[in-house]
């Protein structure tokens, strides 16, 4: 019985060291930007940045079809359509950090935007941007490393 609590007690803690890694946010409002003008877009269904503290600073999760679709421009040509439902943006390069008036931290990362299921593979190079205040991450900016022209912004909030 005394090894059995003492599992439960080391599960229990494991579990919650890991939910205290992870984050999942939920775009709050989303832009496009083309031609320098900023417009208003909408997305079905929510678009979700999960971030994770062990995958490394810049890591992210990105969770939606339509707007994953768009931003590699329907170039994949996947077996599985539902491969577009998620990417993962990995092996991010810091290029800079500022920090403006309001005190929100602006962290610009250059890495590669991964899909990946079963035998789909596809990844295209992107730049993220991440806005904190206060430790918390309160928007993402991104585009094609090579092609500026369209870039996307968005307001996060918490998932509940």
């Amino acid at each position: 019985m005394k090894n059995f609590y003492a599992l439960f007690l080391f599960l229990f803690f494991a579990s919650a060291n890991y939910a205290q890694q992870t984050q999942s946010l939920i775009v709050d409002k989303a832009w496009v930007n083309e031609s320098e003008e900023w417009s208003d877009f909408q997305y079905a269904g929510q678009i979700i940045f999960s971030t994770n503290t062990l995958a490394g600073e810049g890591s992210l999760r990105i969770g939606n079809y339509d707007f994953l679709y768009d931003i590699a421009e329907g170039k994949a040509k996947f077996a599985n359509k539902a491969t577009y439902s998620t990417a993962e943006f990995s092996r991010p390069r810091k290029i800079s950090v500022t920090t403006d008036k309001q005190g929100v931290v602006n962290s610009t990362y250059e890495g590669t935007l991964v899909f990946q299921a079963d035998k789909d593979y596809y990844a295209i190079l992107v730049s993220v941007t991440l806005l904190e205040k206060g430790g918390n991450m309160i928007g993402v900016k991104m585009h094609l490393k090579d092609n500026a022209r369209k870039e996307y912004a968005f307001s996060l909030k918490p998932a509940s």
